[in-house]
């Protein structure tokens, strides 16, 4: 019967990890559960988003209630450099999401089972078709000084003077563009972000191994035609330089908004957690 009650009286509450303060205000602004307190709420319902580093682990282990831990892909790698950590959060009886076929298997080959859900934490709800085709299209991406590489800075450098036609906007750092049609914004509001990018063709996402990227996100439900490394349902996969060089000469030929698209991950990514 006591079990029966308290059972009864858990809530549904979220850990947000530090390494990703960033989302943090837009992920209660989706969810709008309250935030997990190590005391208040150790028995109660937690979802787990993000577990980076020792605090994070930590925190999952303390916890006594049911558990949910949302993967965001470099907390993966984190955790592939520690058997210690591995053996540990294994052990702890937990539901695992993930969002896309490589954390699955990444987190499979530690022996952890977990369920692909992508989510994106904007509101999507509010995104409007705005895709226009062009002849000329513009292509844009997001990158960190400090992780450029991963993100393929370096690769729309090397391919920007074959395509004089497509003009690449790099969000989120600054930097010396080798070639009149890369232009590099810095860091912008998420506004301004937004309202910019509503007026391109596709997002651009060339990391190897990432979570499900918001600027894909917003990108196919606006109509657009993104691109990237880690194949989704209706956007276009490219696996090596040629596909991608492909796929870049074909937007011009995309004349029309990506409307299967956008239903589809409308649909996807109104989720609501239980």
């Amino acid at each position: 019967m006591v079990k029966l009650e308290l059972a009864k009286k858990r809530i549904l509450v979220l850990r947000v990890s530090s390494s990703i303060e960033n989302f943090k205000e837009k992920i209660f602004n989706r969810f709008k559960y309250p935030e997990w307190h190590w005391i208040h709420n150790r028995y109660d319902r937690c979802v787990f988003f993000g577990i980076y580093h020792i605090g994070d682990y930590l925190r999952v282990l303390w916890h006594s209630g049911p558990s949910t831990i949302f993967w965001c892909g470099g907390d993966i790698i984190n955790l592939k450099k520690s058997r210690f950590w591995q053996y540990l959060i294994k052990r702890k009886i937990t539901f695992h999401i993930c969002e896309n076929e490589v954390e699955q298997k990444t987190l499979e080959s530690m022996g952890i089972k977990s369920e692909i859900m992508p989510m994106c934490f904007d509101d999507i709800d509010s995104i409007e078709i705005t895709y226009r085709g062009r002849k000329n299209p513009h292509v844009y991406l997001t990158a960190h000084e400090e992780s450029k590489y991963s993100y393929g800075i370096h690769i729309v450098h090397d391919i920007a003077r074959l395509l004089p036609e497509v003009t690449f906007h790099i969000y989120g750092m600054n930097g010396n563009p080798l070639e009149k049609n890369i232009i590099y914004h810095g860091i912008v509001s998420n506004e301004e972000f937004n309202r910019q990018i509503q007026f391109y063709q596709a997002a651009l996402r060339l990391n190897q191994f990432d979570g499900f990227s918001e600027i894909l996100a917003k990108s196919v439900i606006m109509g657009q035609w993104p691109i990237s490394v880690i194949p989704y349902q209706y956007m276009t996969y490219i696996k090596d330089l040629d596909s991608l060089i492909a796929a870049l000469k074909n937007l011009k030929n995309k004349k029309t908004p990506n409307f299967k698209g956008r239903r589809y991950w409308l649909k996807k990514l109104s989720i609501e957690l239980k």
